[in-house]
Protein backbone atom coordinates (compact mmCIF):
# COMPACT_ATOMS: atom_id res chain seq x y z
CA UNK A 1 0.00 0.00 0.00
CA UNK A 2 3.01 2.42 1.15
CA UNK A 3 4.62 1.68 -2.63
CA UNK A 4 1.12 2.70 -4.01
CA UNK A 5 0.91 5.51 -2.42
CA UNK A 6 4.70 6.95 -3.18
CA UNK A 7 4.13 6.08 -6.83
CA UNK A 8 1.03 8.43 -7.25
CA UNK A 9 3.02 11.23 -5.17
CA UNK A 10 5.98 11.41 -7.49
CA UNK A 11 3.31 11.06 -10.50
CA UNK A 12 1.67 13.46 -9.02
CA UNK A 13 4.37 15.88 -8.76
CA UNK A 14 5.90 15.40 -11.81
CA UNK A 15 2.77 16.54 -13.58
CA UNK A 16 3.22 20.11 -12.13
CA UNK A 17 6.82 20.20 -14.04
CA UNK A 18 7.31 20.74 -17.44
CA UNK A 19 9.82 19.34 -19.89
CA UNK A 20 9.90 22.02 -22.36
CA UNK A 21 12.50 24.90 -22.95
CA UNK A 22 11.17 28.35 -24.55
CA UNK A 23 13.36 30.45 -26.47
CA UNK A 24 12.92 33.52 -27.47
CA UNK A 25 14.63 35.72 -30.15
CA UNK A 26 14.27 39.71 -29.01
CA UNK A 27 12.45 42.09 -31.76
CA UNK A 28 15.51 43.88 -32.68
CA UNK A 29 17.55 41.03 -33.14
CA UNK A 30 14.77 39.53 -35.79
CA UNK A 31 14.97 42.87 -37.94
CA UNK A 32 18.46 44.08 -37.71
CA UNK A 33 21.00 42.92 -39.70
CA UNK A 34 24.31 43.54 -38.07
CA UNK A 35 27.71 42.74 -39.32
CA UNK A 36 30.77 43.64 -37.13
CA UNK A 37 33.46 45.77 -39.00
CA UNK A 38 36.52 44.19 -39.73
CA UNK A 39 38.91 45.40 -37.70
CA UNK A 40 42.89 45.99 -38.74
CA UNK A 41 45.67 45.00 -35.97
CA UNK A 42 47.09 48.34 -34.68
CA UNK A 43 50.40 47.09 -34.67
CA UNK A 44 53.09 45.66 -36.61
CA UNK A 45 54.03 42.02 -36.73
CA UNK A 46 57.51 40.61 -37.15
CA UNK A 47 58.59 37.03 -37.40
CA UNK A 48 62.07 36.40 -37.01
CA UNK A 49 63.85 33.22 -38.72
CA UNK A 50 66.67 31.55 -38.56
CA UNK A 51 68.13 31.08 -42.26
CA UNK A 52 68.59 27.55 -42.84
CA UNK A 53 72.19 26.98 -43.23
CA UNK A 54 72.02 29.08 -39.67
CA UNK A 55 74.35 31.88 -40.71
CA UNK A 56 71.72 34.53 -40.94
CA UNK A 57 68.55 35.67 -39.42
CA UNK A 58 65.94 36.61 -41.71
CA UNK A 59 63.12 38.99 -40.19
CA UNK A 60 59.65 39.75 -41.75
CA UNK A 61 57.96 42.83 -41.19
CA UNK A 62 53.99 43.16 -41.88
CA UNK A 63 51.44 45.63 -41.21
CA UNK A 64 53.83 48.38 -41.70
CA UNK A 65 50.63 50.60 -42.58
CA UNK A 66 50.19 51.08 -39.21
CA UNK A 67 53.64 52.47 -38.30
CA UNK A 68 55.68 56.15 -38.77
CA UNK A 69 59.37 54.53 -38.04
CA UNK A 70 60.48 51.07 -38.02
CA UNK A 71 63.96 50.61 -36.84
CA UNK A 72 65.68 46.67 -34.92
CA UNK A 73 68.94 45.87 -33.64
CA UNK A 74 70.27 42.32 -33.94
CA UNK A 75 72.94 41.84 -30.71
CA UNK A 76 75.08 38.33 -29.94
CA UNK A 77 78.23 37.79 -28.94
CA UNK A 78 80.68 35.55 -30.65
CA UNK A 79 84.18 34.21 -29.12
CA UNK A 80 83.38 36.44 -26.19
CA UNK A 81 83.46 39.70 -28.08
CA UNK A 82 79.83 41.73 -29.16
CA UNK A 83 78.75 42.16 -32.32
CA UNK A 84 75.87 42.91 -34.21
CA UNK A 85 73.37 44.18 -36.80
CA UNK A 86 70.96 47.07 -37.15
CA UNK A 87 68.63 49.19 -39.90
CA UNK A 88 65.54 50.22 -40.35
CA UNK A 89 62.54 49.90 -42.84
CA UNK A 90 59.95 52.44 -44.31
CA UNK A 91 56.33 51.76 -43.57
CA UNK A 92 55.93 52.28 -47.47
CA UNK A 93 57.03 49.14 -48.18
CA UNK A 94 53.90 47.61 -46.86
CA UNK A 95 55.83 44.03 -45.65
CA UNK A 96 59.02 43.95 -46.12
CA UNK A 97 61.97 40.87 -44.90
CA UNK A 98 65.66 41.61 -43.57
CA UNK A 99 68.27 38.97 -43.84
CA UNK A 100 70.89 39.89 -41.22
CA UNK A 101 74.35 37.79 -41.64
CA UNK A 102 75.99 36.14 -38.67
CA UNK A 103 79.60 37.82 -39.76
CA UNK A 104 81.15 40.33 -42.64
CA UNK A 105 80.87 40.22 -46.79
CA UNK A 106 83.81 42.45 -48.46
CA UNK A 107 83.82 41.45 -52.14
CA UNK A 108 81.75 38.32 -52.57
CA UNK A 109 83.36 36.68 -49.77
CA UNK A 110 82.01 35.78 -46.16
CA UNK A 111 83.64 35.28 -43.20
CA UNK A 112 80.75 33.96 -40.64
CA UNK A 113 81.23 34.55 -36.86
CA UNK A 114 81.72 31.03 -34.29
CA UNK A 115 80.77 30.30 -31.28
CA UNK A 116 77.49 32.71 -31.08
CA UNK A 117 75.55 33.03 -28.05
CA UNK A 118 73.72 35.80 -26.10
CA UNK A 119 71.58 36.32 -29.22
CA UNK A 120 68.49 38.94 -29.31
CA UNK A 121 66.50 41.07 -31.47
CA UNK A 122 65.36 44.14 -30.26
CA UNK A 123 62.52 45.88 -32.96
CA UNK A 124 61.41 50.07 -31.89
CA UNK A 125 58.31 51.07 -34.21
CA UNK A 126 56.52 54.71 -33.76
CA UNK A 127 53.09 53.59 -34.21
CA UNK A 128 50.49 56.32 -36.09
CA UNK A 129 48.47 56.23 -33.08
CA UNK A 130 51.44 57.82 -31.02
CA UNK A 131 52.87 54.40 -29.25
CA UNK A 132 55.62 53.54 -28.97
CA UNK A 133 56.47 49.63 -29.70
CA UNK A 134 59.15 47.60 -28.39
CA UNK A 135 59.11 43.96 -29.07
CA UNK A 136 62.03 42.09 -27.97
CA UNK A 137 62.89 38.02 -28.84
CA UNK A 138 65.76 35.87 -27.37
CA UNK A 139 67.30 33.89 -30.58
CA UNK A 140 68.26 30.71 -29.91
CA UNK A 141 70.95 29.29 -31.88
Amino acid sequence: MKKILIIIAFVFLFSFIKNEAYARTLPQARTSKTTLPKTQSASIGVTPKIRSDRHALIIYFSNLQNAESISYMLIYKTNGQDEGAGGSVKPSEGSASRELLFGTCSKNVCRYHTNLSNMSLEVKAQLKSGKNLIKRYKIKI
